[in-house]
């Protein structure tokens, strides 16, 4: 980790579109990534990739709309093509010609889009279980999640023991519990804890999740590596089987010991598959 970039730390806004995005930067190397977060979560989450990035790395982490610290947007502005619009002008913004993608859940299909969209600016793409066929088994659930899960909290201990319960969390350790918790909070001057994101975005965006994105998968030219948590309930047997004979040039690696959270469940072999991918750019097939 001594030649990781995890201590090169900052963070910034810009103007993209009617939005104002933050995002949080480690590194400032000739190599860019921008990581997409998912539901519910924020740019600070990919703390555990910096740790495994060397020097020649540049980490963006993206606040994506009505998440984290970015502006809020209104009610039915939260499908895949909203999302990705920021992205598009994010980049603009950062003037980022060329960047590889690591997107989450949410982030996945993100990236998958914008990929997609623009082949001549995306080096390579890591996208961490893809989740545009998820089962709405599997969405409903987490919709229950943030519907019944409580916003505030009167203390970080508090916070702590209410992440052991989140069924997308029981297999993070501690710490991991503790530093994504970090990220996900914001204190009140009255020593409250609150969520850093809004509850029916999470729920409207889970809830057109599920979509038909094949022709984007079809588009898509940078290398791509897909890693799919070996006990997910999102990225399910039957898009894998599919996502192997349409997606052109795909590696596919089952995480072990994860769920469809695998950069908590499992971070560390989620890094590393990562890094691969990130290194590998620029090799020859």
């Amino acid at each position: 980790m001594t030649n990781s970039i995890i201590n090169q730390h900052s963070d910034g806004y810009v103007q993209a579109g009617a939005l104002k995005l933050h995002y949080e930067q480690w590194g400032n190397g000739p190599k860019t990534v921008v990581a997409l977060h998912g539901t519910s979560l924020h740019g600070k989450v990919w703390y555990w990739l910096a740790q495994a990035l060397p020097r020649e790395y540049r980490l963006i982490g993206l606040d994506q709309r009505s998440h984290g610290d970015s502006d809020r947007a209104k009610p039915g502005e939260y499908t895949v093509d909203h999302y990705c619009a920021d992205l598009e002008a994010f980049a603009d913004a950062m003037k980022l010609d060329h960047f590889s993608i690591v997107g989450s859940s949410l982030g996945s299909r993100v990236a998958l889009l914008y990929a997609a969209k623009h082949p001549e600016r995306v080096d390579s793409l890591g996208l961490l279980d893809l989740s545009f066929e998820m089962p709405t088994a599997a969405s409903e659930h987490m919709v229950h999640a943030h519907v019944t899960r409580p916003r505030t909290f009167a203390n970080f201990e508090e916070a702590v023991a209410f992440s052991k319960t989140l069924p997308q969390r029981l297999r993070f350790t501690d710490e991991i519990h503790r530093l994504t918790l970090e990220g996900d909070l914001q204190k009140h001057a009255d020593g409250t804890l609150e969520w850093r994101y809004e509850k029916d975005a999470a729920i409207e965006t889970l809830r057109c999740a599920a979509r038909d994105m094949w022709d984007s998968v079809r588009a898509v030219r940078a290398p791509t590596t897909i890693l799919r948590g070996a006990d997910s309930d999102v990225l399910i047997p039957s898009t894998v089987e599919r996502l192997k004979k349409e997606f052109k040039g795909v590696r596919i690696v089952d995480v072990p010991n994860a769920g469809h959270s695998i950069w908590g469940d499992n971070p560390e072999f989620t890094a590393n598959a990562l890094v691969e991918m990130l290194d590998s750019v620029g090799e020859p097939a």
